[in-house]
């Protein structure tokens, strides 16, 4: 390429636009509470939460991690069907809390907690009925669950991915009293669920108005030509 063909690309190139960088890896971290600590989930009462999908105008979905964590409680229940106050001793609750979290059919799209607590021995006096009274409670350490779904599509979207959460429990139940006196336990659970989105972003520059564009490359090809017109003017004299 002779030096006049050289100066009249480079002033063509001169309006050459990148329009994209190099892709750079993100998180987008999603949450959502089930229950509180004043109004947990009753156990055996499903509810829907509803986590926003990724998206796709941010970038490529590589990923998906969710984490279900379970904060439960279990009490010990003491029913007292005697019509008047009674003492008991020993009143204990042994209770599994299971909790899931299902994003679909499949086994793959489900997270699940389990957790075990005791709640007693307690020792007191049974109010008056009517109703159960709670003779103590106990707390069950942090449960957590992570699953990384196989399916990314479902998440893919501009609307909301329903999850179901449900919570039961099960246990065993002791206590000395009178024979009117009836033991048992009711568990409680709240918690969260996380959901981080992996994605590759792709940094974009905007691309000028047509009418910019064409004003760019018009005063590039100029100066071009101008130069090629030097260079050729100056060769002349040598």
């Amino acid at each position: 390429m002779n030096k006049r063909r050289l100066i009249a690309f480079l002033g063509a190139a001169v309006g050459v636009i990148a329009i994209a960088g190099p892709a750079s890896a993100s998180i987008q971290v999603e949450s959502v509470q089930y229950g509180s600590a004043s109004s947990p989930l009753p156990m055996n009462s499903p509810e829907t939460l509803s986590l926003p999908q990724f998206n796709t105008s941010l970038g490529t979905l590589t990923g998906v991690s969710i984490e279900l964590s379970a904060y439960d409680t279990i009490s010990s229940v003491v029913y007292n069907a005697t019509g008047q106050s009674a003492a008991y001793s020993g009143a204990t609750a042994v209770m599994t809390v299971k909790v899931t979290a299902s994003l679909g059919a499949s086994d793959s799209d489900v997270l699940t907690t389990s957790g075990t607590g005791i709640a007693g021995p307690f020792t007191s006096l049974s109010p008056i009925p009517p109703g159960p009274s709670v003779a103590g409670w106990a707390s069950i350490p942090t449960q957590t669950d992570t699953i990384n779904p196989g399916n990314l599509g479902i998440f893919e979207g501009t609307g909301m991915l329903p999850i179901t959460i449900s919570a039961d429990s099960v246990g065993s139940y002791s206590g000395t009293g009178g024979s009117s006196l009836f033991f048992g336990g009711i568990g409680y659970s709240y918690g969260t669920v996380e959901v981080d989105y992996s994605y590759d972003s792709q940094m974009v520059i905007p691309i000028p108005e047509p009418n910019t564009l064409c004003a760019g490359l018009a005063v590039a090809s100029i100066c071009g030509i101008g130069f090629a017109r030097r260079f050729r003017r100056t060769s002349s004299r040598a």
